[in-house]
């Protein structure tokens, strides 16, 4: 994978994608990506928060981390995988 030039995206474009991501996501989704990515929120607290099974916040999480994904268009993708 090639890695392309950061320094020209804005934070103001990465907070906008951010906001259509979350516009396309379930509140539950929405809120499942943002505990995990910036809150180190752990599966079973969001499990017991959201009155789910773990298996079912993996699920979210995983269809949150494509939808942000494509709206990112693969410009930041340092911000969905950190490990890039």
């Amino acid at each position: 994978m090639r890695r392309r030039d950061l320094s020209k995206v804005s934070i103001a474009d990465a907070e906008r994608r951010m906001r259509i991501a979350l516009a396309k996501m379930s509140a539950r989704q929405g809120d499942i990506l943002l505990a995990i990515r910036f809150d180190d929120a752990s599966y079973d607290e969001l499990a017991e928060r959201h009155g789910i099974s773990v298996e079912e916040v993996t699920e979210d999480f995983a269809r949150a981390l494509g939808i942000w994904s494509r709206c990112l268009n693969a410009r930041l993708p340092w911000l969905v995988w950190p490990w890039l």
